[in-house]
């Protein structure tokens, strides 16, 4: 997959990105439990060993094991025996949502003009239980385990996040111009820095060497229209954003919204008319889930 600018004279957005932004390295977890997946005499004992070194993941395993999905009739206590339930690429992912809390999640208290980390991080948790729930509704993702939809809504404004650690001045500046025109943060980061947080996003994925399909949707959540791979997932990803936006629940101050395309809607697999009903067990969820913040 080639990352290129829309601007002719750019060099490629891996290369640009990776000249002008720090992007943070992969968690040790996932670097760990990469190494094991990778070999093919790693057993479940093997993967849980690694899992077991980080309580955080841990937790989020037993959690997720234990949750209505699974259906199972007695609770899950061992990571060993949750790694076996839910298989190695679940587990993955898992690792990957606990593991990118605690790298990116620790500057919740600052603050800025137009920028809040707690709203933000409300607005990516949000987007991921509407992505879940939105699935789920759909048959068009009959065959994909839930959990997977809520990680990329989790993670797709994750560029963002990085645009403010690694270039604050510039973004802060980016994000003042999107709350005074109306204009898209995107638009703006288009024109100033020659990609968009969506770009820096999807070349942390590649680095991270997290799956193609939550890369490729994070890159193009913006514009699912030209995810030439999953399309249907990318406008989930976006119907989800803009819906948890209208819900009070935006990534930044005065992000604006736009209306429900019906072809979107066609493309994600659900009516209109079904979506009141969704965003109200989605809101049910997110506020009995124990949301960090």
């Amino acid at each position: 997959m080639a990352l290129t600018s829309d601007k002719q004279s750019s060099p490629s957005i891996l290369d640009l990105i990776n000249k002008t932004l720090e992007l943070p390295t992969i968690p040790h977890v996932l670097v760990k439990l990469n190494e094991v997946l990778a070999d093919p005499e790693s057993s479940a004992d093997d993967v849980a060993q690694v899992i077991s070194l980080d309580p955080a993941v841990s937790t989020n395993i037993l959690r997720i094991v234990n949750s209505a999905y699974y259906g199972l009739q007695v609770r899950v206590s061992s990571v060993n025996l949750a790694v076996s339930i839910m298989g190695f690429n679940m587990t993955k992912k898992v690792a990957l949502k606990a593991a990118v809390f605690s790298v990116f999640a620790k500057d919740k208290e600052r603050s800025f003009t137009n920028f809040d980390p707690k709203n933000f991080w409300q607005h990516s948790i949000f987007s991921g239980v509407l992505a879940r729930v939105l699935g789920q509704g759909s048959s068009n993702f009959s065959g994909v385990h839930p959990e997977d939809l809520y990680i990329c809504g989790l993670l797709h404004d994750i560029g963002k996040i990085i645009l403010l650690e690694s270039a604050c001045d510039t973004f802060e500046g980016i994000l003042n111009q999107a709350a005074t025109s109306g204009r898209p943060c995107d638009e703006i980061e288009q024109e100033e820095l020659g990609y968009t947080h969506a770009d820096v996003g999807s070349v942390l994925a590649i680095k991270w060497f997290l799956p193609e399909d939550l890369t490729i949707a994070i890159r193009y959540h913006h514009a699912p229209d030209r995810d030439p791979f999953h399309k249907t997932l990318s406008s989930l990803i976006f119907l989800a954003e803009q819906l948890a936006i209208r819900e009070g629940k935006p990534p930044y101050a005065k992000a604006p919204t736009h209306e429900i395309d019906p072809a979107l809607l066609e493309t994600v697999g659900l009516a209109e008319e079904d979506l009141d009903a969704l965003v109200a067990k989605a809101s049910e969820e997110f506020l009995g889930s124990g949301t960090p913040w």
